[in-house]
């Protein structure tokens, strides 16, 4: 099987798990989340990424453009869904989430390093610092942005 085959893989495992854990109508809910947040998030830190050589995709074949892989910003996007669909509703818990979604991305990371499909100038010190912003930002938007598609205030959902 070719290396660049991966990234479909990839992403279709995560949209597949995404159908089958969050309900349908959880998934219309938050879908413009996880595509902002995400998928669109994904892009501009990549096309960063490739524009200062400091990480870029390798081996995606046809599925890339300017530095950038077109499924790992479904795979994100999912991603995100599954993501904002477990975010806990206590403030100090969102903390933890926070630090367990840095935590797993940071694996799947160097996953994909050690695969070769994915070169970076750091392992460790540019992902910890990268995805803390970027899941603290999307955590913090996500939170503000809600009760605009959800009509009502988070913190009146706690019971």
């Amino acid at each position: 099987m070719p290396i660049f085959l991966l990234h479909p893989f990839y992403a279709v495992t995560f949209t597949l798990l995404l159908i089958v854990i969050v309900p349908k109508k959880d998934i219309r809910r938050l879908s413009l989340f996880g595509v902002v947040l995400g998928g669109m998030m994904d892009s501009i830190v990549h096309a960063f990424g490739y524009f200062t050589g400091l990480f870029y995709w390798t081996n995606f074949g046809p599925f890339g453009f300017i530095g950038v892989h077109l499924f790992a910003n479904i795979a994100w996007t999912a991603f995100f869904i599954i993501y904002f669909y477990y975010l806990p509703r206590q403030k100090p818990f969102y903390y933890i989430s926070i630090a367990a979604g840095v935590f797993a991305s940071i694996l799947y990371y160097n996953l994909l390093l050690d695969i070769g499909i994915f070169e970076a100038f750091s392992r460790l010190i540019l992902p910890l610092i990268g995805f803390t912003v970027w899941f603290s930002v999307a955590t913090w938007a996500f939170l503000k942005w809600n009760h605009f598609v959800d009509g009502k205030s988070r913190e009146k959902m706690v019971p």
